[in-house]
């Protein structure tokens, strides 16, 4: 059995204030890398940027990253970047921090091409990454995995460079301001990653202690989430699932709900957490009786019918035609990686299946 996760993980309120000597510990030059809105409305990009000014460290902000990133957005980002940047801070959901950690390989390299993203061949070498998640659901505060938007493929796909963050700041505030749709499409999302964690070939004992406590928590959290009655204990057991379900992540990867995802999420812009959400049962379903039953009793739901209920309450429905499926079952199909990771055989019958019961099909 192995287990490697050397990310520090602090989760407070003001957590960036209270580790500004460790943030500026990693040179005198950060690029923070953020989207165009959120990190301003929350205060995380103004926290970060006066912890710096506080350390005499500079700083460069690009704050025009797109939801699901691609490598276009990933290579303005570095063609605007100074020389001397010494380190990287990732604010914000999934596409900000997920980006930061491409920002940083391509700025720890001499090669400036895009082909290096998915040159498996090429040294994996990158500068010093911090993140501060503003939503609940990614996970890629504490995990190796930078997943960018391909359009030549009309998909998204994961680098083959394990990019570990050396920080990761959590201050449960930052999602105060979140608005409701955010919070339950991230909450799905990281319900998804507990759940292929655990329904996966290579689950350890370590990676399925950590889905235990997420899925446990998650129970919780959907009871919070329907009441719509959020404290700041809500949010930091929001904000901490999100760390569990990456921590078991980190060792097992993704696996069905989120290969199917992509396709979905590419065609019609459906938001990430969403568009995993909707396989989410389904994946369950197929599982074995132990699977299913595990599953099922950390979360507090009494079926799959019953936890498909409750997740379509969250994030509603995904409507798609039926050409559509047939591409994204081929796409997925083709996705050794994801196939590889799901415990029970996978065939074209099977992901079939698992759209009729997830998605509305439009003729």
């Amino acid at each position: 059995m192995y287990y490697k996760l050397p990310t520090a993980l602090y989760c407070e309120k003001n957590c960036v204030k209270n580790n500004a000597e460790k943030i500026c510990s990693y040179g005198k030059k950060a690029y923070i890398i953020t989207g165009k809105n959120s990190s301003k409305k929350n205060n995380s990009l103004s926290n970060v940027t006066s912890a710096l000014k506080s350390h005499g460290v500079a700083f460069l902000v690009y704050d025009n990253i797109s939801e699901n990133p691609s490598i276009e957005n990933i290579m303005d980002a570095v063609k605007k970047a100074d020389k001397d940047i010494d380190f990287v801070i990732g604010i914000g959901g999934g596409s900000a921090l997920d980006a930061a950690k491409a920002v940083s390989l391509m700025l720890a390299s001499d090669n400036k091409d895009s082909s290096l993203f998915y040159d498996k061949n090429s040294p994996t070498v990158y500068l010093p990454v911090i993140m501060v998640p503003t939503t609940c659901g990614t996970g890629s505060e504490v995990t190796p995995y930078s997943i960018l938007t391909i359009h030549d493929k009309r998909t998204k796909a994961s680098l083959p460079h394990r990019i570990y963050p050396e920080l990761a700041l959590i201050d449960p505030t930052y999602l105060m301001t979140a608005p409701t749709h955010i919070l339950k499409n991230t909450a799905v999302d990281a319900l998804g990653h507990l759940v292929e964690s655990y329904i996966n070939t290579k689950r350890t004992d370590i990676s399925a202690m950590f889905c235990e406590k997420g899925l446990t928590d998650w129970c919780n959290i959907y009871k919070m989430l329907t009441e719509n009655n959020l404290t700041y204990e809500s949010y930091e057991k929001l904000m901490m699932v999100s760390a569990y379900a990456g921590m078991a992540i980190s060792h097992t990867g993704t696996s069905l709900p989120h290969g199917l995802s992509y396709t979905i999420t590419y065609e019609h812009d459906v938001p990430h957490g969403k568009a995993v959400g909707t396989f989410v049962a389904a994946y369950i379903e197929h599982a074995n009786d132990a699977d299913r039953k595990f599953i099922l009793d950390k979360t507090g739901f009494n079926s799959v019918e019953e936890l498909s209920s409750a997740i379509k309450e969250l994030i509603g429905d995904v409507t798609l035609t039926t050409s559509e499926i047939e591409t994204a079952v081929q796409n997925m199909l083709s996705n050794e990686a994801k196939l590889a990771s799901c415990p029970y055989k996978v065939d074209e019958n099977i992901l079939n299946d698992m759209y009729e019961k997830s998605v509305v099909r439009h003729p």
